[in-house]
């Protein structure tokens, strides 16, 4: 087998040795920057005397458990004369005796401790409570939350692992402004989050950074214990520059926990809940009598004679006492083979009802964390088990994590977070689109305990829903992931602290499918095949950074440069085999099939990046601050002078409330202006990018006749490159209001935002032939995009003088999207649906607006009218579609309210957008004979006749209705929602009794997830997610959304 990437390896490798000398160069640049002395600047106070007696200091600082915090400032007031702590926590200083000391370090509160002639001076610094002074992660270095000037969101992570979350995405849902989070009902499904709107023809997803391990495959969200997440912060501007290439979307930066020095004793959590999930809002079927009518009212619309196998000759249908003309063979024995029939009597099946299930959801998680004077460690092991509410569907996950870090002398620190999962996520099948169309009138089951199905005349061409979901219960997509890094921390100097780090993410996937005989369909496979796929692929990553710390009286810098080198790939393929004598799972070997093996595709490929980039942090007497970020990127994914890309950004702040002349004893306890400018950049393509891709493996396809008689096998052209493909660059502009009122107790976060997308990337298929067979079309740079919007958080948090302490918080956004600029003559969304394309992208629409004619009413025969949108007195597909929806909302909000008096607390949250649509695609087979002699919505009980002219569906017909399934309004639905997503009550109990049982901690709580949905949208779930943004809101009837009964536990040891 020819291998589709053999053109891209010579560039590759050169591309390699490019990067090795690259990197070679930077590293030996940054030893000789070393090489220079640092000198502190220490000008003599401004009041000091030549008289001035002056004392020599020393002493150590701590934390509240002992530690010594390296790196803490030392500053005499007043002047630019500091000092920084060492490993240990040590430092020495001279000043005046009777000068003041101020010792300060991220995320603790600053003291002043008066020298009084005093010459050692220990000193125990507490951790600040106060909201602005928590450190903020924010990947390769930290800011406190005081003084950060770009868009950075967080989630009170305390609060939100109170609910039984399933992955880490469901953390961010409703509680970051500018972030949505849509979860599958699917188990196991990877979620989309979007930061900020659709601003993008491409990937929307932003960049995951978890313990410094970068990806964007949201999958990895699942392989993390939300247990053991410590903080989670989304940079949503030009915050996120210094990540370059890869954060045009946006970046969540998630850390884990790691325990703490000198702790004591071990603290160990166990967290366990158990619960139920159902269905909800299953749209209605019509039973066996109103499908009997449906049949016969289209017949006799349509002219035709009313007749029917199955319910036999009009005006009236009869149901049969048992399916006349099954005489199909229904099963089978599954030695011989011999057939065998049996009797099938009418079901009367609701086929929804029949494949769902009410499914149990099991979690048990487990961390166990310490320190010394010398390490620290966090380990823990989580298991889920939740099935899925169709029948033989489910994910089971294990997760173990072993985050530690130990102190090697005074300078050295070295540590690793390492995370494995394994997961199994079975059949995720959902058959939700046989369920519709199965005719009522069959049985799950025949007299003789067999699958019943559509051997009978006038029952429809579907298959059984049921059965197909049991036959493929042993089948599997089982994923292994092991990501983590290892790090090495050295102090070079005061202040400079020098970091390398590498990181990796392996991923093994494996899936096996078994696609068995179904005897009793109508049209029953000839024979039973089984796939298995597997799939490889993996990210190394090694950075080196520089960080420079320094307080010179007022003023702080803090400043770091690195280097980064990225190298990926991944290596798959699928093989099949048909002709298995036995279907059981033991039997599931590609060796024991008789047919051909045939490879059904195959893959290998890697690309690689390196990077540059830099940023300062500045800020002057706690009140002015300015950051500046610079980042160059160089990707194989682009060739030649696109190749190399420069993302920079800026950012400035002013904290109004301290200055001299701001009312101190005013409402407004705090006040903030904020403003950022910054470029980020897009890379996500197919590793093959820049070059043509052919394959071999579709012998059909690649048959050749060679002078004219022999045929021979070559290579077909599989996707065609773009060596001039430019990046897709992301310019942002934001500026916002931060204000706290009655000492910070009401807090108010607005912020307004334009992000200018240009080249925007993905296939241009107007320029491939419609005769070309299976190429795929290049990459180019379609246009342009904006997105302009704002985000306004605001809360409310009080303590009432009785204990009872409650908590308000709200949060809303809006973009609007609008096309700037589209090159190209592709307009139309995908075309591989049913009806034609539904979506359209062009300027001065938002992306993937939706398409179609615009129905009007009914003309006197119940049939849809339209608009004549070019007033010709003609109605054509052509020149009479326009504009019909967008999937892009107004606005979207979260809602979440606390409160705990005595040990009980109670918590509800709400999550919900305005404005948007949805198409339900799925109506087209609900609604509409399509295929028909299967199921209908009961929403076909209002179609139009002469006595019902107000209705909502055209008049029931076979012949008729294919043309009005072509996209138009009547599949265009407002899926505005509000949905109670959390509902928990929970009691924490005292301590007296806790003690007693041995137990630093127990809490014990009840909650209800999708306990209602307010909508107008009639399909499953009107948060329809999609995985391609030129066709955006297809509902093609997915998992519906699961409502979830659980109970848990929360204790410490």
């Amino acid at each position: 087998m020819k291998k589709p990437y053999e053109q891209y390896g010579s560039q590759k490798k050169k591309r390699t040795r490019l990067w090795l000398g690259s990197l070679a160069r930077y590293v030996l640049a940054a030893l000789v920057c070393l090489s220079f002395q640092m000198v502190d600047a220490k000008a003599p106070p401004a009041d000091l005397t030549i008289d001035a007696y002056q004392v020599t200091i020393s002493g150590t600082v701590t934390d509240d458990t002992g530690a010594p915090l390296p790196g803490a400032n030392v500053v005499v007031k007043g002047t630019t004369n500091g000092t920084q702590t060492d490993f240990d926590g040590n430092y020495t200083i001279t000043a005046d005796e009777n000068a003041t000391l101020v010792f300060s370090y991220i995320g603790f509160a600053t003291q002043e401790i008066p020298i009084n002639g005093q010459t050692t001076i220990d000193i125990t610094l507490s951790e600040d409570t106060n909201q602005l002074s928590e450190v903020v992660v924010l990947g390769y270095a930290s800011q406190t939350r005081g003084d950060l000037t770009g868009s950075v969101a967080s989630v009170d992570v305390s609060e939100a692992t109170k609910q039984p979350l399933v992955n880490a995405a469901e953390a961010l849902e409703g509680r970051v402004t500018g972030v949505t989070v849509v979860n599958t009902g699917t188990p196991g499904d990877a979620p989309k989050i979007v930061i900020r709107g659709f601003g993008t023809s491409n990937n929307t997803n932003p960049l995951y950074i978890i313990d410094g391990v970068q990806t964007d495959n949201a999958n990895v969200l699942n392989s993390i214990n939300p247990q053991d997440i410590e903080q989670i912060n989304v940079l949503k501007d030009g915050a996120a520059a210094i990540y370059g290439a890869r954060a045009s979307n946006g970046v969540v930066i998630i850390t884990t926990k790691s325990g703490s020095y000198n702790q004591g004793e071990p603290v160990v959590s166990l967290d366990v809940y158990s619960g139920i999930a159902r269905a909800t809002n299953k749209p209605g079927l019509l039973n066996v009598e109103q499908h009997a009518n449906m049949i016969f009212e289209s017949l006799s619309n349509d002219g035709a004679t009313v007749t029917h196998p199955q319910y036999g000759d009009g005006p009236t249908p009869t149901i049969p006492s048992q399916l006349i003309g099954y005489t199909r063979v229904v099963s089978y024995d599954p030695i011989t083979r011999a057939p065998r029939s049996a009797t099938v009597r009418p079901g009367g099946t609701d086929w929804l009802d029949a494949i769902t299930q009410n499914a149990q959801v099991q979690n048990v998680s487990m961390s166990i964390q310490n320190g010394n004077e010398t390490g620290k460690y966090f380990m823990s092991a989580n298991f889920l088990n939740r099935e899925g509410i169709f029948l033989e569907t489910g994910f089971k996950q294990g997760t173990t994590r072993l985050n530690s870090e130990f102190k090697i002398g005074d300078k050295i620190i070295i540590g690793e977070h390492l995370n494995a999962s394994f997961s199994n996520r079975g059949n995720n099948t959902s058959e939700v689109n046989n369920a519709f169309r199965m005719s009522p009138l069959i049985p799950v089951y025949d007299d003789e305990g067999d699958f019943a199905g559509t051997g009978a005349p006038g029952l429809s061409n579907t298959r059984s829903p049921v059965a197909q979901l049991v036959r493929r219960k042993d089948d599997y997509n089982k994923i292994f992931r092991v990501f983590g890094d290892v790090y090495l921390q050295a102090q070079l100097y005061e202040g400079l602290t020098f970091k390398t780090t590498i990181s990796g993410n392996i991923e093994n996937f494996n899936q096996r499918r078994f696609q068995a005989l179904d005897p009793e369909h109508i049209e029953p496979l000839s024979t039973n095949t089984l796939f298995e796929q597997d799939i490889n692929s993996f990210t190394w990553t090694w950075n080196n950074t520089l960080n420079y710390n320094k307080t010179f009286g007022d003023h702080t810098l803090n400043a770091l440069v690195g280097i980064e080198a990225v190298e990926d790939g991944s290596k798959g393929k699928q093989i099949s085999r048909n002709g298995f004598l036995f279907e059981t799972p033991d039997f599931y070997l590609l060796s024991n099939g008789s047919g051909t093996p045939n490879v059904d595709f195959a893959f290998d490929g890697e690309t690689s990046l390196f990077s540059i980039f830099g940023t300062a942090n500045y800020s002057y007497a706690g009140k002015y601050f300015a950051t500046v970020t610079v980042r160059n990127d160089k990707s194989s994914r682009f060739l030649g002078d696109n190749q190399s890309q420069t993302f920079p950004s800026f950012s400035a702040g002013w904290l109004i409330s301290e200055e001299d002349f701001f009312p101190k004893d005013g409402f407004v306890s705090r006040l903030k202006l904020k403003g950022s400018w910054g470029q980020l950049g897009n890379q996500t393509l197919p590793v093959n990018n820049p070059t043509i891709n052919i394959s071999s493996l579709n012998e059909q396809l690649a048959n050749y006749a060679l002078n004219g008689s022999s045929i021979s096998t070559g290579a077909i052209l599989n996707s065609v490159g773009n060596p001039d493909l430019k990046w897709e660059t992301s310019e942002t502009a934001n500026f916002g209001i931060e204000a706290g009122f009655f000492d910070d107790e009401l807090f108010l976060t607005f912020e307004v935002f334009d992000i200018q997308t240009k080249d925007l990337i993905n296939r241009d298929n107007s320029l491939i032939s419609t005769t070309a067979i299976d190429a795929q079309a290049p990459f180019v740079n379609l246009g342009d995009v904006q997105n302009r919007g704002f985000d306004l958080a605001i809360g409310y948090n009080h303590t009432t003088s009785y204990g009872l302490n409650y908590n308000v918080q709200a949060n809303i956004s809006r973009y609007k999207n609008e096309v700037k600029e589209w090159i190209s003559d592709f307009t139309v969304g995908r075309t591989n649906l049913r009806g034609g394309a539904v979506t359209r992208t062009e300027v001065g629409q938002p992306i993937s607006y939706y398409y179609g004619r615009e129905v009007t009413g009914f003309d006197s025969n119940g049939r849809f009218t339209y608009r004549d949108v070019n007033g010709d007195g003609q109605i054509d597909d052509e020149n009479d579609r326009t504009f019909i929806g967008s999937p892009h909302p107004d606005f979207t909000y979260g809602i979440n309210l606390s409160m705990d008096y005595k040990g009980f607390d109670l918590s509800a949250f709400f999550s919900g957008s305005k404005g948007n649509d949805a198409y339900n695609y799925e109506k087209i087979f609900t609604d509409f004979p399509t295929f028909f002699n299967g199921n209908r919505s009961t929403r076909v009980l209002d179609s139009w006749t002469p006595n019902n002219t107000d209705a909502t569906l055209p008049a029931l017909s076979q012949t008729i209705q294919n043309a009005e399934t072509q996209p138009n309004s009547y599949f265009v639905e407002d899926a505005s929602f509000m949905r109670l997503k959390n509902l928990q009550i929970g009691y924490t109990f005292p301590s007296n009794i806790t003690e007693s049982l041995g137990m630093n901690s127990l809490r014990l709580y009840v909650q209800g997830t999708n306990l209602f949905t307010i909508t107008d949208y009639s399909g499953f779930d009107p948060e329809v997610i999609s995985n391609d943004n030129l066709s955006l809101a297809i509902d093609f009837g997915n998992f519906p959304l699961s409502q979830i009964f659980t109970v848990g536990i929360n204790t410490k040891f």
